[in-house]
């Protein structure tokens, strides 16, 4: 791969891009997924009130997006609950903790209080709700939990796929409800991860953002009866990084990156994704930036990578008083920025000119084995 010195950077990006690719592995991956998700899901809708609450799916995450650069062993997968009335539950910011909002359901249990089909619902709802009749997250959670362990049990924690049993296992991580599937030839996991659907109405942002979810993500050294979720706005993401040409090619090749270096761990994929949000919003809605050559666009966005870190801020797009970076250390900030500055030189000295050993570290770069 190295013995010839390749004209310029642009085309050994382009070279490279060609290795970041699951293709391979997708089809396989994602049929038993399809099997696995379609069982557990007939399962829980059998149970009250789950079945009434459950409004469908959707996969999100980088395998959602497209975005995956490793083999397809994480999926991530947002299941949509829709209360009855859903419209006439009040948002309220949390003021205390940015991009969080308190579910205020007074109105809807006054609208259900005496309706026979929400009976269940209601009477759950006086279960799940505190004394201001917000939704509380453990309890909603814990009521999930009940529903993944009641499930499994009757799958005997196993699934039987074309003639062979798949192992199931499951725990709770973050908001997510994780299902690990271990087969004989194949291992991966699921989160299962509730989000509360809402109407672009009730959203806190002044974007325009169609229906988005709350998030149950657990709060640390919160008291137990805590009640703010995180909004999402995974649809409009989405939107917004679609028709963008060379913008995935580089997100993809960004995560690589950070996959590649062991210092580089605590750069989470949205990190990452939020990044290219802001670049996105940076070039107000002008997609012709992303026609430009890879290199030209991967060496920006090393650069905007190298700022926040230098900065140690990266902002929540959908609420800039969030610094994304909070919870990570000094320590963590410089050791990732020592790192994405050593590699935007190296990027930038390739783009002068190529020597064997220039493009050898290039590679480098990228793939965590050259």
């Amino acid at each position: 791969m190295f013995t010839t010195v390749r004209p310029n950077l642009e085309t050994i990006l382009t070279d490279l891009n060609k290795f970041i690719n699951i293709d391979r592995d997708r089809e396989k991956y994602t049929n038993h997924f399809e099997q696995i998700k379609i069982n557990i899901f007939f399962h829980l809708r059998q149970m009250k009130p789950f079945g009434s609450l459950f409004n469908g799916y959707q996969l999100g995450g980088s395998y959602g997006d497209n975005l995956k650069v490793t083999l397809p062993n994480e999926f991530d997968l947002v299941f949509h609950i829709r209360f009855p009335e859903s419209k006439l539950i009040d948002v309220i910011e949390d003021y205390d903790i940015p991009g969080n909002v308190h579910l205020s359901f007074t109105r809807v249990m006054a609208k259900i209080r005496k309706e026979k089909q929400h009976e269940i619902t209601y009477n759950c709802l006086l279960k799940w709700l505190d004394a201001n009749d917000r939704l509380i997250v453990d309890r909603l959670q814990s009521y999930f939990q009940s529903c993944f362990a009641k499930v499994l049990e009757d799958l005997n924690w196993e699934a039987r796929l074309h003639n062979e049993y798949t192992r199931l296992r499951y725990h709770r991580e973050g908001p997510a409800h994780t299902i690990k599937v271990i087969g004989k030839n194949m291992q991966y996991s699921v989160d299962f991860v509730p989000g509360i659907l809402l109407d672009q109405f009730q959203s806190i942002t002044p974007t325009h953002v169609g229906q988005w979810e709350a998030i149950p993500k657990p709060i640390k050294s919160a008291r137990r009866d805590y009640t703010s979720f995180r909004t999402s706005y995974y649809s409009a993401e989405k939107a917004m990084l679609q028709n963008c040409n060379n913008l995935k090619n580089c997100l993809r090749m960004m995560k690589k990156f950070r996959d590649a270096h062991q210092n580089m761990s605590n750069m989470k994929s949205y990190f990452i994704k939020t990044l290219f949000l802001l670049k996105v919003h940076e070039q107000g809605g002008n997609k012709l930036y992303w026609n430009k050559p890879l290199s030209t666009i991967i060496l920006d966005m090393f650069k905007s990578m190298e700022v926040s870190l230098k900065t140690k801020k990266l902002p929540f797009f959908w609420d800039q008083r969030l610094n994304m970076y909070d919870q990570l250390t000094n320590s963590n900030l410089s050791e990732m920025l020592g790192c994405v500055v050593s590699c935007r030189m190296t990027l930038e000295k390739a783009q002068q000119g190529l020597t064997p050993a220039i493009q050898r570290r290039v590679y480098e770069i990228f793939l965590l084995r050259v």
